[in-house]
């Protein structure tokens, strides 16, 4: 006989015999009779959000300005201190820049 027939009956008998992961067993039931989900869900812990007490939004701008403005929280993240403890002033803050006055916004730009 040739190889290839050879080959051609071996892989015949191969596929015609069941695998041995195919044995058609079902896997074993609990006794309680149910099976315990596989499946949580992300939102089985979920509190909602609790903003606590909201002040005015106008106190709390002048709280961030007071304690030195958004430097102050980036400070306080690498020393570990909180801002403006106790209501003072951040240390080492820059005095203000002074506002110019309200006028024409567009003043000074040519077309």
């Amino acid at each position: 006989m040739s190889t290839r027939i050879l080959l051609f009956a071996a892989a015949a008998l191969a596929a015609s015999t069941p695998l041995a992961a195919q044995t058609g067993v079902a896997p074993p039931v609990p006794a309680t009779g149910s099976i315990e989900p596989l499946y949580n869900s992300a939102f089985s812990g979920y509190r909602p959000f609790d903003a606590g007490q909201v002040q005015d939004w106008r106190k709390s701008n002048d709280t961030v300005r007071d304690i030195g403005g958004w430097r102050a929280y980036a400070r306080e993240m690498q020393e570990g201190s909180p801002a403006g403890a106790a209501g003072q002033a951040a240390p080492n803050r820059p005095a203000p820049a002074a506002r110019p006055a309200p006028g024409n916004a567009h003043e000074g730009h040519h077309r």
